[in-house]
């Protein structure tokens, strides 16, 4: 990893925790990376919050419509040095994960979490574009699209430790004491939730208001909070906790014997196989599956796969399609529909992004737009406040937005990698957000000046 690159993936967090911020200099990394220092190290609890899904309606998809259910997902994160010990091993893995996928000619199948050399800066764009671009250019085939149900949650420890031996090249369950140490940590962890951490000590705004940027200012006071609030300790043999800087490359890790089994059955039969995290997808040419009989064979065998390898997966949610005659078709009611891969819906012919995002995104800017107008009433302010956000979230002004944009980035982006990798499909991405300008001039009730 190059100096600069270096720098960028040890760059400080400036979220607050139970220590203070800090900086990934020469003292940092003589500590991160001395196993005498980390196999004795006491790794601070995690906190954790929920992130929230909010899902829709197809049918139903404008401005004023309400969420019909929300998702929650449970995150933690580490303390600051817990997190660069994290990223340190999490670096070590992911290289050794690199050489064991290529030594098993796996390296293609799996495309999430991989920090590689030759593939700076691919996204789920490019891989859904590689992905459809492959089924368009096939005369027919199978598909079937499938995610782990609750993957991080339901990680058996004995079978990611057996696992992760083999990547790091060790013996069996004879992790070394700083891996045993950095495992241990993942999978028998302590928590706290953020919304006590909050209740007790204030929130981060408060706190950085008074000038302080750690949850408590001393030892002492943190010993006096887990007195009076133990924290929540896992004690099962299952799951470990998501967000954290090493969690993305041990699921990567778990699901090797999968990621090999299934590839191994699909190219048997000339298919393409994916898994980008607990999402996979599976083609097969039809000239190539003797029948449906045969095909629904190859089904049941990529379902007893992933419960022989310890995942879990729901057969019903499951989708199915037949591709034939530039149409995608619903397996099991034989009618034409899009399949849904990545965040990209593709029908046969045409690929847009999926509905939710840019109906999200024009639902998001009612909402900030309508709460500025509330303080421009209250407040009998002559021009609208947050206008810069504004202009930056939901405006072609913030496009080049530093460092990634808002969704007219991603759209366009999109737009230019379908249009690159896959030039045969309809691919209408800035076209979904083709008359964006005029309804932001009629939610703001003026127009934007672009130059």
């Amino acid at each position: 990893m190059s100096e600069k690159n270096t720098k960028d993936y040890y760059k400080p967090k400036n979220y607050l925790h139970f220590d203070g911020k800090r900086i990934y200099n020469n003292k940092t990394k003589s500590y991160v990376t001395n196993p005498k220092k980390i196999r004795i190290h006491s790794f601070y609890p995690l906190i954790r919050y929920f992130s929230k899904t909010e899902r829709y309606d197809k049918d139903k998809e404008h401005l004023d419509s309400r969420p019909i259910k929300t998702k929650k997902r449970q995150i933690m994160y580490a303390s600051h040095i817990d997190n660069f010990i994290y990223k340190y091993y999490g670096e070590q893995l992911n290289g050794r994960y690199n050489t064991w996928v290529k030594d098993h000619a796996i390296d293609i199948n799996t495309i999430a979490y991989r920090s590689k050399k030759d593939e700076k800066g691919k996204s789920n764009i490019d891989y859904a574009a590689d992905v459809i671009n492959q089924i368009h250019q096939l005369e027919s085939c199978y598909i079937i699209i499938g995610d782990f149900e609750k993957y991080f949650d339901y990680l058996d420890h004995q079978k990611l430790k057996d696992r992760l031996c083999r990547v790091l090249g060790f013996e069996k369950n004879k992790l070394p004491k700083d891996w045993f140490k950095v495992f241990q940590s993942i999978t028998k962890y302590s928590f706290y939730n953020q919304k006590r951490i909050h209740k007790y000590c204030g929130t981060e705004r408060q706190l950085r208001q008074a000038k302080q940027f750690k949850y408590f200012s001393s030892p002492r006071a943190f010993r006096k909070f887990k007195s009076i609030y133990p924290s929540t300790k896992k004690t099962n043999d299952w799951g470990i906790p998501q967000g954290t800087a090493i969690s993305a490359v041990l699921s990567n890790v778990y699901a090797i014997d999968f990621d090999k089994q299934t590839a191994a059955l699909v190219q048997y039969y000339g298919g393409l196989y994916r898994r980008y995290s607990d999402d996979f997808i599976v083609v097969l040419p039809t000239n190539h599956v003797e029948g449906k009989e045969e095909f629904e064979r190859i089904r049941d065998t990529i379902h007893s796969l992933i419960r022989k390898n310890g995942m879990n997966i729901q057969p019903a949610k499951t989708q199915i399609y037949c591709y034939q005659k530039k149409c995608i078709i619903d397996y099991y009611n034989s009618k034409p529909t899009r399949m849904d891969y990545l965040g990209f819906v593709y029908d046969g012919t045409t690929v847009e992004m999926r509905g939710k995002s840019p109906y999200k995104f024009y639902r998001h800017a009612k909402k900030i737009i309508e709460k500025a107008k509330k303080v421009q009433r209250q407040k009998g302010l002559k021009k609208l406040p947050y206008r810069r956000q504004i202009y930056k979230l939901y405006s072609d002004l913030g496009i080049a937005r530093r460092p990634h944009g808002n969704f007219l980035t991603y759209a366009s982006n999109s737009q230019k990698v379908f249009d690159e990798v896959s030039p045969y499909t309809n691919n209408q991405m800035m076209q979904q957000v083709n008359n964006r300008k005029r309804k932001l001039n009629q939610m703001l009730g003026y127009r934007v000046t672009y130059k």
